[in-house]
């Protein structure tokens, strides 16, 4: 199958008519910036800006509790620190000068939160990044969040993060239209498959969720500086692992010659990294491709979420399109022998 990904930046309506620059302007008082020295860098569901004081560089994001609620980012915050505390390169969430590490605005029923963030130091990874060293690395640093997670412990039940099937862009009734019977179908079906895998401490924890290769930076000495950890979920560790893959496949920085050869080197090379931190049973491999087929499902509920479907244009309708057909047929998406590729693994 050819498959490609939307590029630009989508914001959800509803959060986007109730900004305004006078939150904006509250938000930059409150971390000591001026509205004009801040440059906007985008966002899908938040408005994210960059600043510099001090000499230092720093991320602003904005989101709104029509998303998340002031506890669950909580819920983000205190994993991500607790992270960068445990040795992670992560760009920690920083207080404002009033102490606070998210900033509000508005009443009880609807507000603006602002969370400020180190700015991760190095590049987005180009193309003389993509190669067996990089790779590597990504395993290294996922095994990592992986292996510390075991022992994450919460320190107030209210900031606890959703199960992963409790995520809105998961509430497919809500969201894909009724008449779309086997994609509802096979969603449910797939939903349910995922939902009977066993649960332990070393299989499910807080994951991030989305460390594809547009959330981390690479320094000069090729370690990789992870960000965004706004998706971070109770979820099973195969999960980060396939959203890594589903990405690195569609959407690499260097064109593969081979599809099957680039799966085969890149999962050995991140393997090396991973197993370097966190012991992994190697058989959980073997059901990437229904964790690949949620990736997906994901992706096309969140492009549902997000547009009027009355008011697309030709090429938008025939990429949902084909997102839905991958559902309702089955395709694999990523067509790679997993279970034959485990066999051999374990034999060497």
């Amino acid at each position: 199958m050819d498959y490609q990904l939307k590029d630009g930046n989508i914001m959800l309506k509803e959060i986007e008519m109730l900004f305004n620059e006078d939150i904006l302007r509250g938000f930059c008082d409150r971390y000591e910036v001026s509205i004009q020295d801040i440059n906007m860098l985008g966002g899908f569901d938040s408005f994210v800006y960059e600043y510099e004081r001090d000499g230092q560089d720093f991320i602003l994001k904005i989101t709104h509790s029509l998303r998340r609620t002031s506890n669950y980012i909580y819920g983000e915050v205190e994993w991500l620190n607790y992270m960068g505390d445990n040795g992670v390169r992560v760009s920690r969430a920083i207080p404002s000068k009033q102490g606070n590490l998210i900033e509000m605005i508005g009443d009880e029923v609807s507000y603006f939160m602002a969370i400020c963030y180190e700015k991760a130091v190095g590049e987005l990874p180009n193309e003389s990044h993509w190669n067996k060293d990089l790779f590597e690395e990504w395993g290294r640093i996922t095994g990592q969040l992986h292996r510390l997670t075991k022992n994450y412990q919460l320190n107030d039940a209210t900031y606890k993060r959703n199960e992963w099937h409790e995520e809105e862009h998961l509430q497919i009734e809500k969201y894909i239209p009724m008449e779309q019977d086997i994609v509802l179908e096979k969603s449910k079906a797939l939903i349910n498959r995922i939902k009977e895998l066993p649960k332990t401490v070393v299989s499910y924890g807080v994951i991030h969720g989305d460390i594809h290769h547009l959330n981390f930076y690479v320094d000069s000495n090729n370690h990789i500086n992870l960000f965004d950890f706004d998706d971070i979920a109770y979820n099973y560790f195969i999960n980060d692992i396939a959203v890594i893959l589903f990405y690195a496949y569609w959407r690499p920085l260097k064109e593969h010659e081979d599809d099957q050869e680039f799966v085969d080197s890149f999962l050995k090379s991140f393997l090396t990294g991973y197993l370097s931190e966190n012991e992994l049973d190697l058989d959980w491999l073997k059901q990437l491709p229904d964790f690949l087929r949620l990736r997906h499902l994901t992706q096309y509920i969140v492009l549902l979420q997000s547009v009027d479907l009355d008011q697309l244009e030709e090429g938008e309708k025939d990429f949902l399109n084909h997102l839905k057909v991958v559902i309702e047929k089955d395709y694999p998406i990523v067509d790679f022998p997993f279970e034959q590729f485990v066999d051999n693994y374990n034999i060497k």
